[in-house]
């Protein structure tokens, strides 16, 4: 018998839903066996069994993608927002996110000696 749980949705365990509420405008990416496409949203499709978006990506080619679908992920919002700072909802961060990432990089390789 194993000790895990499934985590419950009310645990927060699960991805926030303003970050997969896409909207007109939005850049995206996605990912493919040929690599990393870029795009914006330029339609919904709110089908309740099946929501989707249609993107048109840089090459100028146009496709519709689920909005479940794993490959896909918000890049910025229309209004300018990002991914994370969808997450992170009103808080203020003290220090530069990018210098906390180096800052935990060197940590886990244990720093320059």
């Amino acid at each position: 018998m194993s000790n895990r749980q499934n985590p419950s949705p009310k645990t927060g365990a699960s991805k926030p839903e303003t970050a997969r509420g896409y909207q007109v405008g939005d850049e995206i990416s996605f990912a493919s066996a040929q690599g990393m496409m870029y795009g914006t949203v330029i339609k919904l499709i709110n089908d309740p069994s099946s929501p989707a978006v249609e993107i048109e990506f840089e090459d100028g080619r146009k496709e519709i993608k689920k909005v479940k679908d794993r490959a896909l992920h918000l890049v910025r919002r229309a209004t300018g927002r990002s991914e994370i700072d969808e997450m992170r909802g009103k808080r203020k961060w003290s220090r530069d996110q990018d210098i906390e990432d180096v800052r935990r990089s060197d940590q886990r390789r244990g720093g320059r000696h």
